[in-house]
């Protein structure tokens, strides 16, 4: 195989600026405004390489500078160097000298690049991890979230994402390795000419200029327009082209970018940028989405970080609480009032699921004014949070922090799968879903409340029995089951709720593969961890010796979202209304008799979604991480 060409000159060319696409990985990120990276003024590039929140400029006597955020040093280029390539990362940065040495500055593995002798031709980066070419094509990659390429493989070009990775062989075939459950790593037959690699998506170009994109389509970022293009680009949920006309167009998450003549394209993960003839730089954020449809800010669009729970105060107003450990009033023309802190006690863990996890007020509660909670209860640094249900008296409209009842703990909450469903059904018995702590084996445990779905009577709760077992319990018979399990077989039950009819909906979870809905009954096994949704998860022996799963109600694929969130039913006939944290897709399950239960997208939120609720009328609110809680207006 020759050697690879030197991917730069004095000029940026675009067929080559899109195989430096980079994008930034990691969790979904939370909503807000796009950190600003502004562009040094009258300055003239080459070549552009961006990332999370800095990006680095090549000049014409490949001259390298940085700029934006500089915690751990990524905007500290070295002194007295040059340069014909740049590739940045989350939070480093990395450049390709004359020489064809390479080197980094800020957040980088002391192992990465080993001692900085070898020589490479062609550095890609993205988020947390770092890949390189050399001159015969042989491939390398450095970094967490990192999947090593296959040994004896040759590459044209390269790229990165989360747990996968994609080259383009010299017949221009797509190769692709590590982690496809997006159908990112799906190997294709070419000939491509380009490619750009992101976080669970990559664009690819064809001879005649046409895209070809495959993964993740949470925002139609795979849906290329008709256009013929000679440089493309990837960010986090979005693409960019730039076509033969110079102009730059995208799709997915998107924001118009600027007119004008163009001629390189680059990505990072919520920001693209462009030069234009002259190497004047353009840059533009991408966290838009497509327009939500069917909603309204309330609360006047104020912004909320997390919260986990939206109901009518007693009183008046309606109350939300969030993760951090806080419950607040919100009334119309008047400051929030917090009637609830446990920002002492909580143990939060930001980017996962411990806090304040579920509230719920007692139903009987001009009688019994109690607020119930679900919450991860601080034990030490270091050490697992204690899952704890615990009951607070309400007094004089406010929370009283001191009263606190401990109903029942689960000890060794850890990141995941902590659960949080809590209401109270008709019966007049609390439910409480429980994850399973991250660990598979606890599911279908009946000695072990986690995976579950609980079901205690706490009317007569006290200090020496804060919650007693219904006598109708179904596994109150089953040796060695703990009696106050209701159903079983659960991942991560994120919202419960009932309807007019008293079912019990829940929203579970899934790994890597499926979402679903279900309606729980006594004794229901929901299938973790032998099934995820409908698909067999845990082998075929072990799929047909459960033949009495219950099956879930609905279902979509990780195509649509990454992470089911229960929602509420609408009275008196429903539709039963859930959403997706990633892809912010609402949807209306309704049930079509014979035809069974169908799903229909009616909304997209703008922030990711974290929980519903309903006020005192019924009126339907989303609830949404770091933006403001909508109101939906329900489509006939």
């Amino acid at each position: 195989m020759p050697p690879l060409p030197r991917p730069f000159g004095s000029v940026v060319a675009p067929a080559v600026a899109l195989l430096l696409a980079a994008c930034v990985t990691g969790s979904p990120p939370p909503a807000g405004d796009v950190p600003a990276v502004p562009l040094p003024e009258d300055a003239v590039f080459t070549q552009l390489a961006v990332g999370e929140d800095h990006a680095c400029g090549l000049t014409a006597d490949g001259t390298a500078s940085c700029w934006g955020r500089n915690d751990e040093g990524q905007l500290d280029v070295p002194g007295g160097t040059r340069f014909r390539q740049l590739a940045v990362g989350g939070r480093f940065s990395c450049g390709l000298r004359l020489d064809d040495t390479a080197v980094c500055w800020g957040q980088v593995g002391a192992d990465w690049l080993g001692d900085g002798s070898g020589t490479w031709a062609l550095l890609s980066a993205r988020g947390r991890h770092l890949c390189a070419l050399n001159a015969e094509g042989t491939a390398a990659c450095w970094g967490k979230q990192s999947a090593p390429p296959p040994e004896g493989s040759r590459y044209t070009a390269i790229g990165g994402g989360q747990h996968y990775g994609c080259g383009l062989t010299p017949a221009g075939d797509l190769e692709c390795w590590g982690r496809n459950n997006y159908g990112q790593a799906e190997g294709r037959e070419g000939p491509f000419t380009a490619l750009a690699v992101g976080r669970q998506h990559l664009c690819a170009l064809r001879p005649d200029g046409t895209a070809f994109c495959q993964g993740n389509n949470w925002f139609d970022q795979l849906d290329p327009p008709e256009a013929v293009f000679t440089g493309i680009a990837v960010g986090l949920n979005y693409s960019c082209g730039l076509t033969d006309a110079g102009a730059v167009v995208c799709w997915g998450a998107r924001e118009s970018p600027p007119a004008g003549s163009f001629t390189a394209l680059f990505a990072g993960r919520e920001r693209a940028c462009a030069l234009r003839p002259a190497g004047a730089a353009a840059c533009w954020a991408m966290r838009g989405d497509p327009p939500p449809l069917n909603v309204a800010q309330a609360f006047g669009g104020r912004t909320f970080d997390q919260p986990v729970e939206l109901f009518p105060w007693p009183g008046g107003g309606l109350a939300v609480a969030e993760l951090r450990g806080v419950v607040a009033v919100h009334v119309p023309g008047t400051s929030p009032r917090l009637v609830l802190d446990l920002t002492d006690r909580v143990s939060v863990a930001v980017h996962a699921e411990r806090g304040l996890l579920g509230v719920t007020l007692d139903p009987r509660f001009d009688a019994f004014p109690y607020l119930y909670a679900w919450w991860s209860a601080f034990v030490a640094d270091g050490e697992p949070a204690t899952g704890r249900l615990s009951r607070f008296a309400v007094v004089d409209g406010r929370v009283d922090a001191e009263s606190e009842l401990t109903v029942l703990e689960v000890p060794g909450q850890r990141l995941r799968h902590n659960g949080g469903g809590l209401r109270f059904g008709s019966d007049g018995m609390l439910y409480l879903g429980i994850g399973d702590y991250g660990r598979t084996e606890h599911a279908q445990d009946l000695g072990d409340p986690r995976g579950k779905l609980l079901r205690i009577d706490v009317r007569r709760a006290n200090e020496d029995a804060p919650y007693r077992i219904p006598d109708d319990n179904p596994f109150l018979a089953t040796p060695d089951a703990r009696p106050g399990i209701w159903a079983l077989g659960l991942r991560n039950p994120w919202r419960v709720s009932f309807d007019a009819e008293g079912r019990l909906w829940v929203a579970d979870v899934g790994d890597f593969r499926e979402e679903e809905v279900s309606l729980a009954a006594p004794g229901a096994n929901l299938g973790w961890p032998v099934f995820e949704g409908t698909r067999c998860f845990s082998g075929e022996d072990a799929c047909a010796a459960l033949p009495g799963a219950t099956p879930p109600v609905a279902t979509y694929s990780h195509d649509l979202g990454c992470a089911v969130i229960g929602g509420v039913y609408v009275p008196p006939d429903g539709p039963y209304l859930f959403g997706d944290y990633c892809s912010r897709r609402i949807w209306a399950l309704e049930d079509g008799g014979e035809a069974g239960w169908t799903m229909r997208e009616i909304a997209r939120a703008s922030h990711p979604i974290l929980s519903f609720g309903t006020g005192a009328d019924g009126e339907v609110y989303v609830l949404t991480w770091g933006g403001p809680i909508l109101r939906l207006e329900l489509p006939p």
